[in-house]
């Protein structure tokens, strides 16, 4: 369930961080920076497109792009995404301050439910993140959170090259929630762009209702590497949605501030974007700028703390200055294991990155710094959104609610439990499915159960009891014909 509060007669919990005048600023700064220091742009496509578009070329790859390019692109980007669930029904508006949830991508390791043995992840585990997600209310969009054939897929006899198409088609035949997900390589896309095309029957119906976004990156500092390019321009082509995510290290890949960090990453991101609207204007792209600092002590790149809550909250913030969707964190952990630390900064993530109303907000069940998954931080996740539809719709102030002539009614020294009132607003309080309100009598009756215990039985028992919606099996016939194809040309 997302936290959307657009038609709430309530006014929205929210933050700022920065002034009008100190967005402008730093949209300046990455103008400047955009002109002046430009940007590496490894494909030579690109090149000739910016070339074409009036942008000063060095060399082979150094592109100097002209501030009135930039602002024509922000003119022409769609302000609004939309995105569907496999089957076509509306899912998502990515706009304003709607909140959307999902995992996150691509980990190496996971915790097993089931052995809570700590390994590394396998086309099994993306079935199972995408089950588990397609079960939960407060989950709205699906990633992989792991690898097909792990890190090391030669060694499970998978060439590393087609294991991107692995990825895909174990999210889609096991939810029919919208999917983000990431391709190796432009020949990748190119495939999982058939099997979408496949499940909606058209290139005209994908592009009319898709159900998928591509997430890519740029590379700190000021470089847009050449996969990413060509699978940002096929995007653009056909009209698919695409996060374009900015994520420079404080004091590693950008200097060590945060004013610098964003307006450098708002000059990345910026690249992108006009490369995008270059190859067809009106393509949709998500924005995801700053990340935060590395720990100098440890050589760390922490998700969570001060800086980094600081830099997600600018992200949407700067989004929002341009008008755009924007990509956020939220769910996720530095802990190890699923305790204290992993509770409390999955939590704080979550909030920060609602209050500032973050449209697509990632990583549920991200630990370690992105190396491990866990499905029982995605159910605690879950749990924790499903409190915010409440928290985020404000207080209603009118004659129902302040109820005065009930108060005048039962009077001093009454109650009001009895009350059709009462009754009537139970519906509005909300209830969790997890956390335990009772007291130490009652825990002790139903036998001590701890929190990480009730988390691991509820995702043990979504495994083995849901059965998504499955695809027909004339459409698994061309998924499973299209991956034997790419593995018989990657053999």
């Amino acid at each position: 369930m997302s936290v959307v509060t657009e038609s709430s007669p309530s006014l929205r919990p929210t933050m700022k961080v920065l002034t009008q005048a100190q967005l402008e600023r730093l949209h300046q700064a990455a103008l400047t920076i955009l002109e002046n220091t430009g940007l590496s742009i490894k494909l030579p496509e690109a090149v000739t497109m910016l070339k074409d578009a009036g942008a000063k070329v060095e060399g082979e790859d150094r592109v100097y792009i002209p501030r009135n390019i930039v602002e024509k692109a922000i003119k022409e980007i769609p302000k609004e995404v939309n995105l569907y669930n496999r089957n076509g029904e509306h899912a998502m508006a990515l706009r304003g301050t709607n909140c959307y949830y999902g995992p996150g991508p691509t980990i190496q390791n996971t915790y097993d439910p089931y052995t809570g043995e700590r390994r590394p992840t396998d086309t099994e585990d993306i079935e199972n993140m995408a089950r588990l997600c397609d079960y939960l209310p407060n989950v709205d969009y699906v990633m992989t959170m792991g690898l097909s054939g792990g890190a090391d897929p030669r060694s499970k006899g998978l060439n590393p090259e087609i294991t991107d198409r692995l990825d895909f088609a174990a999210m889609v035949k096991n939810t029919c929630k919208p999917l983000i997900y990431s391709a190796w390589s432009r020949e990748g896309l190119e495939d999982i762009y058939e099997m979408a095309v496949a499940i909606k029957g058209s290139e005209e119906k994908l592009e009319k209702e898709p159900f998928m976004i591509l997430y890519t990156q740029p590379i700190a500092p000021l470089v847009i590497d050449t996969e990413p390019l060509r699978q940002l321009l096929f995007c653009a082509e056909k009209h698919i949605p695409f996060v374009f995510s900015s994520a420079p290290m404080m004091g590693a890949t950008s200097p060590n501030t945060i004013a610098s960090c964003m307006a450098q990453s708002i000059a990345e991101f910026m690249g992108g974007l006009v490369l995008a609207q270059l190859k067809r204007p009106g393509a949709p792209s998500i924005m995801g700028v700053g990340y935060g600092p590395m720990d100098f002590k440890i050589g760390t790149s922490p998700y969570n703390g001060p800086e980094y809550y600081l830099c997600k909250a600018l992200n949407k913030e700067v989004a929002s200055f341009y008008g755009l969707p924007d990509w956020n964190y939220g769910g996720l952990t530095d802990a190890k294991i699923l305790d204290a630390q992993a509770a409390s900064e999955a939590a704080l993530s979550l909030f920060n990155a609602t209050l500032t109303g973050s449209n697509l907000i990632h990583d549920l069940g991200y630990m370690e710094m992105g190396m491990t998954s866990c499905l029982e931080l995605v159910v605690l996740s879950d749990e924790i959104i499903g409190s915010f539809a409440t928290y985020f719709n404000g207080v209603t102030i009118d004659d129902d609610t302040l109820a005065l002539d009930l108060i005048h009614q039962v009077g001093p020294g009454g109650n009001f439990l009895g009350e059709m009132h009462t009754v009537k607003n139970l519906k509005n309080i909300w209830q969790p499915t997890i956390f335990d309100r009772g007291n130490y009598d009652q825990f002790e009756s139903k036998g001590k159960v701890t929190l990480d215990t009730k988390l691991t039985e509820k995702v043990k028992w979504i495994l083995e009891n849901h059965t998504p919606e499955p695809l027909d099996k004339e459409l698994l016939k061309i998924m499973d014909s299209i991956i034997a194809r790419s593995q018989e040309i990657y053999k």
